[in-house]
Order: structure tokens, then sequence, then C-alpha cells
């Protein structure tokens, strides 16, 4: 997994802006966090890329995160080396095509995670 911290445009109502490219779902990611959400649990206010394949183009993480930080010249380039260095994680593929081969319903809540 990569993670790259942007800088916020308006630190006063953005706290954080992340992107990256997680190797498990197969997506690039985005997630913004606003200095004024009060979620508990400590979760981006606005995400991308949290699906498996949800994002495989860097230029949509990028749009999300441009609106609420300074995104640097190169981006893409640098999230597509990081996609191409980490590769994918076949595991969650496997995993739906058990759920698609058994007869309902199938309990993984005991199985390791393999990543």
């Amino acid at each position: 997994m990569s993670r790259h911290d942007l800088t916020p445009l308006d630190p006063d109502t953005v706290s954080c802006v992340i992107v990256g490219w997680d190797r498990p779902l197969g997506s690039f990611f985005t997630h913004v966090y606003l200095t004024d959400d009060n979620n508990e649990f400590d979760a981006p206010t606005f995400e991308i890329g949290t699906d498996f394949r949800e994002v495989t183009d860097p230029a949509a993480a990028i749009e999300l995160a441009s609106m609420y930080a300074k995104v640097p010249d190169g981006m893409s380039a640098t999230l597509t080396a990081d996609a191409e260095r980490e590769g994918i994680c076949e595991s969650p593929a496997v995993v739906g095509i058990l759920y698609a081969a058994a007869t309902p319903p199938v309990n993984t809540d005991g199985w390791p995670c393999p990543f």
C-alpha cells in the first residue's frame, strides 16, 4: 500500500488528504478528513477506492484530492508507479469466486486473512 499526504488547500476546514494505491483492493484511493467532522471512529469524511478495483485510473483519485488539497505535478505518474511496483493481490477475486460457486450461506469469519 502506498500513501501520499497532500497539503490541504484550506487547513481551517481540511485536516488531511491522502492518496495512494491499495494492493489488496487493486484500487487507487483518496481519503479526505474535514476538521469539523466529529466522526468517533476517525473515518474519512469523503473517500473513494475502498472497494475491490473501484478506482483503476489514478485521475479519479487525483480529481477528488484536488478539490481539497494541492496535488503535486506528476502525482498520476507516482501513483501509477506505486501500482506497478506493488501489483494486485488476487485473493479478493478468489473469495468472490468461492461465493459464486458455493451454496449460500458461506461463513468466512474463521478464515485467515491472506494479506
